[in-house]
């Protein structure tokens, strides 16, 4: 790969991990959901995020960290000459499954409302 294209992969990936290391938005919405099918009556990790006056800025990091992975795959993908076999697969099947799992939490935020602690 490029410099270029290992930059705008980095900065891709950093719109996820970034967020998810500091506050953790993602895995604290599959963790809720997961252990009484709603939306943040218990967390994994208690932050500010979860309180009802920062519904707006939830949202945003949630989106950000889906755009961030969604593009990360994109150049992945558009990228596969210069990236080899024996890490592309694993890549791609890694981005897809966290993409996956953000565009679920995404909509359940965004849709369902969330109601906070």
């Amino acid at each position: 790969m490029t410099k270029v294209q290992k930059i705008w992969l980095s900065v891709f990936l950093a719109m996820f991990l970034v967020p998810e290391i500091l506050w953790s938005p993602v895995g604290n919405t599959v963790y809720s959901f997961f252990q009484s099918g709603k939306i943040h009556p218990a967390v994994f990790r208690n932050n500010f995020l979860l309180a009802y006056q920062y519904e707006g800025l939830l949202k945003f990091v949630i989106f950000a960290q889906t755009l961030g992975i969604i593009l990360s795959l994109f150049n992945i993908i558009k990228f596969r000459k210069n990236i080899g076999n024996s890490i592309f697969w694993p890549l791609v099947m890694s981005c897809f499954l966290l993409a996956i799992i953000a565009i679920f939490v995404f909509y359940l935020v965004i849709i369902f409302n969330p109601s906070f602690l």
